[in-house]
């Protein structure tokens, strides 16, 4: 009875003993070897797209190590091998296999056209430990190089920085000399603090009489004789009218004081005035003073161009005597210039002021020029009266130029007017005699 026919796929069958089968069985399979070179095909294309692949991960991971390289190898010889249709292929290939231990021996022979023996390469644990050994040698390698690199970029980076700095200070070096020939307006103070004090606080005096106080602005001392100088007071009209000595038929002032730089304080002599001229309407007075010598502090009029320029929101002092203190400061502003008042017209300052401040001065904050005399305060209530002390009224320096113009003052504050005589029988002694001395 004839032996059955052989699968093709038996042909590539190997023993577990690793021996290949009789010579029987390789005559029938030479007969067959047509339906062998076709599976051959078919195994060559699927080993060869395996072995890539297989290859192409390892190279990913850079780990490609030499059991893959022969099994490309083994792959690439049975292609070779299955090219030669005229070749006597015989499978002298065998896997052999120990069972004692899975990674101890592992050979992997090719197929050899000419049936000669094979290549064996033993794959021991000892090789996967020296394999993973060297694989790990080469990623701390790379990660020493890695290291190294950001280092050495770091390094170059701050050198970069370093040298950007010193390019741009050499710059602004290079600038400095070019800015220090341009001229650079420097702020210059109109006045000092003690110019402030000598043009606002030593011009005002402080006038006192039947129990109340009120202020006064020298605006001019001139001589009268060798040893006699008039000197010049202008100030509200209700302060005189209400300090004044009622047993005289003359407006007199009996006490008047000024102000001491040497004791930084209001003097301790007393001098008495006389009322030479006034506008009750106004409420402005004018306050002859006859000394021994000169005042040296006069308050510094406004001129014509300048108080027409004044504007609301123009900061200024108002200077007076409030409640009977020495000269006193208080800082604001032109808050409106029309206010009229019976018939005339006030300007208001919201400069706290109070009670003794009237026939104060009003001085432009800056130049300390005077540009008005203080003559009210705002109070409301009827039983008992409250103060507002930042709604102050004052008489605007160009009516208290007007008046004085009437009166025949100008030259007290105006040095270039025609300077009216001054008779020395128009003293104060000589007006308590009957003589008014109003010219």
């Amino acid at each position: 009875m004839p032996d059955p026919p052989i699968p093709s796929y038996s042909l590539l069958s190997v023993s577990l003993s690793g021996r290949p089968h009789g010579d029987e069985r390789v005559s029938r399979w030479n007969g067959g070897k047509l339906q062998l070179h076709t599976h051959l095909r078919s195994i060559l294309i699927i080993c060869v797209a395996t072995s890539f692949f297989w290859g192409l991960s390892a190279k990913r991971a850079g780990q490609t190590d030499q059991l893959e390289a022969m099994g490309h190898d083994v792959f690439l010889d049975i292609a070779l091998t299955a090219e030669d249709s005229v070749a006597n292929l015989s499978p002298i290939a065998s896997l052999e296999t120990a069972a004692s231990d899975p990674l101890d021996v592992v050979k992997f022979d090719r197929w050899s056209a000419s049936g000669e023996g094979a290549i064996s390469v033993p794959y021991t644990s000892a090789i996967l430990e020296e394999e993973r050994d060297r694989i790990l040698e080469q990623m701390n390698h790379s990660s020493a190089g890695l290291k190294r690199w950001v280092g050495t970029e770091i390094d170059r980076t701050r050198q970069t920085i370093e040298d950007l700095d010193s390019r741009i200070e050499a710059r602004i070096e290079s600038m400095i000399p070019a800015l220090a020939t341009v001229p650079v307006p420097v702020p210059v103070a109109v006045s000092s603090q003690q110019q402030k004090v000598e043009r606002m606080i030593y011009p005002i005096v402080q006038l006192r009489g039947n129990g109340t106080v009120g202020s006064g602005v020298v605006v001019s001392s001139e001589m009268v004789d060798e040893n006699l100088w008039a000197t010049w007071i202008v100030t509200a009209y209700h302060v005189v009218e209400e300090v004044r000595d009622f047993a005289l038929d003359d407006v007199v002032v009996n006490e008047i004081r000024f102000f001491d730089p040497e004791i930084g304080r209001l003097g301790s002599e007393v001098f008495r005035g006389l009322e030479i001229a006034s506008l009750k309407d106004s409420d402005l007075s004018l306050v002859r003073v006859d000394r021994v010598s000169p005042w040296p502090f006069i308050a510094e009029s406004a001129s014509e161009p300048v108080c027409l320029k004044l504007s609301v929101f123009d900061t200024v002092y108002a200077v007076g005597c409030p409640l009977g203190n020495q000269p006193l400061p208080t800082f604001g502003e032109i808050s409106s210039q029309y206010k009229p008042v019976g018939d005339e017209i006030f300007w208001m300052v919201s400069a706290p002021t109070f009670f003794g401040n009237s026939g104060g001065g009003i001085f432009l904050s800056g130049e300390g020029q005077l540009v008005g005399i203080s003559s009210m305060i705002y109070t409301y209530g009827k039983r008992s009266p409250m103060v507002v002390p930042h709604m102050g009224l004052f008489v605007p320096l160009q009516t208290v130029r007007s008046w004085l113009r009437r009166e025949g003052f100008a030259h007290l504050m105006d040095p270039t007017a025609a300077v009216t005589p001054v008779p020395a029988s128009s003293g104060p002694d000589k007006a308590l005699n009957g003589v008014s001395g109003s010219f």
